[in-house]
């Protein structure tokens, strides 16, 4: 399981913290301030946006790019850069329904619920990982040796695994980010 766990590091939580850390760059400083239309606002609200989109792609297609430089043999199923454009598309996907509910009680974009306030902030940090951990225990179950795993790498513990160190370090950057002014809530 420790294969996994570092595998699951370097080819998905570097990627997409580094992603989602040059997204909240782009949106500090408003780049490509004519894609900031929202995909649908009154359903997700102005925050989800086709910048948001095409910034998690492009961030995360170049982090496993420029990684798989440096790795002498890519432990990957299919081309890097397609893995982490695929990385950056399932993140932001995955926030959608969220948000989508989130609208339709009532509560603002970018807050949390007055009501349930843990629960609102644990869906914001579990959103992204639940999804991202779903599609990768099901294709590593599938097709370990895809991965260069071995047969002991099983469905729950893919996903158990990816779900909390994935979501565990969302929360951290997402603070960290708040912390130096890139983000403005946790």
């Amino acid at each position: 399981m420790r294969e996994f766990i570092y595998w699951n590091a370097t080819w998905v939580l570097i990627p997409m913290a580094l992603a989602g850390v040059l997204h909240m760059f782009v949106v500090r400083f408003n780049l490509g301030g004519n894609l900031a239309a929202p995909i649908w606002s009154k359903g997700f609200g102005p925050h989800k946006t086709w910048r948001g989109i095409l910034a998690m792609a492009v961030f995360g297609a170049l982090g496993v790019t420029l990684l798989a430089g440096l790795s002498p043999s890519v432990p990957l199923p299919v081309a890097p850069w397609w893995w982490g454009g695929g990385l950056g598309l399932v993140y932001v996907v995955a926030e959608l329904p969220n948000s989508w509910i989130k609208r339709r009680m009532g509560i603002p974009p970018g807050e949390q619920s007055a009501r349930h306030p843990v629960l609102s902030g644990a869906a914001d940090k579990l959103d992204s990982a639940l999804l991202g951990a779903l599609v990768l225990a099901t294709w590593v179950h599938v097709e370990p040796a895809e991965f260069r795993f071995g047969p002991e790498v099983r469905f729950f513990s893919v996903f158990a695994s990816s779900l909390v160190l994935n979501s565990g370090i969302h929360a951290l950057l997402s603070w960290l980010l708040v912390v130096v002014q890139l983000k403005k809530r946790f």
